[in-house]
């Protein structure tokens, strides 16, 4: 059980261990046959990858050398920025070079599929082989009119986490967001009484040296339940959601617990260097931060806890989900390379003792969890206790990317004193605009 935890985060994430191969300790047999990989003809030995990672680490990527071990290809990195991939990828597509295998944004869907710049995938998609078995929910998170066109690697996973600093709540004699998650007391309104616990002014000149709580909002707003926009499956159309009740409440709280109010919440947007700074308590951020954190979790400094619920008597989490995924460039040359080099993702993701030896093998670090800590995750990807929501609003026109978009929503609602209702008046228009643009209404 140990290792799962390691292998799961080591390969991005990618969850679900059901193994397709039976590996043993002492000896790792590294042939398509045993590894349940798919029989491929590749007649091109690069791949190429449209990303804004760093193309030195695909050098050591896993999956990377498993295929050149396998298949007898390897990976090439076009380079991009994370704003200017869109166009960079239209570009190759308009000149013919479209690449093999593109990064995935939630900003571009579903524009990459209406502009013709990706490849359906569905057909490659047999969820009764065993190396894809189990991801017809992941899969179905970006299916467009009945098809996939992004091509999952794992499963949807919950992709919320409360990270804290112990000695605050020892020194205080204060219970833990784990302890309150365990006995079942884990709401808004708890974590908000330990915000004003936890936020102190230590030198009583005015100013808070330490905050209980500080978060982007990207990564908390879909507790309420609800996104910013709405597809509308009988009209096939967009709508502006940016009015709801719910989303309502949640922006409301941010306020509340800002400096206009209780000021118990860090007024950032830079979450990881605030909480490592130690200027707040509590960090609502993403699961991947966990490796970061992987020797003072070890060590007790800091521990973890699930999302919040959002009311007492919610059956379920409502929690931000996120599945790993890549999209394939429309007619690009190599595409059973490309199909080569996600099932290896995968082959990782579903063999243990593939995914350390591999670890091992490229000198990446292995994580040895305790199993408490597998435990943990284990049951927040439970369907039955968690609901996972995917953001689809920042594909939506160019609400995603463009400077009044959705990032000055953020910065408008976690970096200022501005109530949600002067937000939304200013931002409904401009998001209706690109509601109108993704519904292909176009006004003089």
């Amino acid at each position: 059980m140990k290792k799962i935890l390691s292998m799961l985060l080591a390969a991005i994430l990618l969850v679900g261990v059901l193994p397709v191969a039976s590996l043993g300790e002492d000896e790792i047999v590294l042939t398509r046959e045993a590894l349940g990989l798919p029989d491929l003809e590749i007649t091109n030995n690069v791949v190429t990858y449209l990303t804004w990672g760093n193309a030195k680490s695909m050098e050591s990527d896993a999956a990377n050398l498993l295929m050149q071990e396998i298949y007898g290809c390897k990976i090439k990195v076009i380079r991009t920025t994370y704003q200017e991939i869109a166009s960079k990828a239209a570009s190759l597509r308009l000149s013919g070079n479209s690449p093999d295998l593109i990064q995935f944004r939630e900003q571009e869907f579903p524009a990459f599929i209406t502009n013709d710049v990706v490849d359906e995938v569905t057909q490659y998609l047999d969820f009764s082989d065993p190396l894809w078995a189990g991801l017809e929910e992941a899969a179905e998170a970006y299916s467009y009119k009945g098809k996939y066109y992004l091509f999952p690697t794992g499963k949807m996973y919950n992709n919320t986490l409360i990270y804290y600093w112990t000695s605050y709540f020892d020194d205080l004699g204060l219970e833990t967001p784990r302890e309150l998650y365990e006995n079942g007391e884990w709401t808004y309104d708890t974590m908000r009484d330990l915000m004003k616990e936890l936020t102190q002014d230590n030198d009583r000149d005015g100013i808070m040296d330490i905050y209980g709580l500080v978060l982007h909002v990207a990564y908390g707003y879909l507790q309420c339940g609800e996104d910013f926009t709405k597809w509308n499956a009988e009209t096939g159309m967009y709508e502006n959601n940016l009015r709801s009740p719910a989303l309502a409440e949640y922006f409301d709280f941010i306020y509340e617990t800002s400096s206009a109010g209780e000021d118990s919440r860090r007024m950032s947007l830079e979450a990881q260097p605030c909480f490592d700074n130690k200027e707040a308590v509590m960090m609502f951020n993403e699961r991947w931060m966990l490796n970061s954190y992987y020797d003072q979790i070890m060590d007790g400094e800091i521990d973890i806890a699930p999302a919040p619920r959002m009311h007492e008597d919610d059956e379920k989490t409502v929690v931000r989900g996120r599945v790993s995924e890549f999209w394939l460039g429309k007619d690009s040359p190599n595409r059973n390379g490309a199909l080569a080099y996600l099932a290896c993702q995968r082959a990782l993701a579903l063999n243990e003792g593939l995914s350390e030896y591999m670890a091992e093998k490229t000198g990446n670090k292995i994580y040895d969890w305790p199993e408490e800590y597998e435990d943990l995750l284990k049951e927040m990807d439970d369907p039955e206790k968690f609901e996972k929501v995917m953001v689809q609003s920042c594909g939506v026109g160019t609400w995603g990317d463009d400077s009044w978009g959705v990032y000055d929503l953020y910065s408008c609602i976690a970096q200022f004193e501005i109530p949600w209702s002067t937000v939304v008046e200013k931002h409904y228009p401009l998001l209706q605009e690109s509601v109108d643009m993704a519904n292909g209404i176009y006004i003089e």
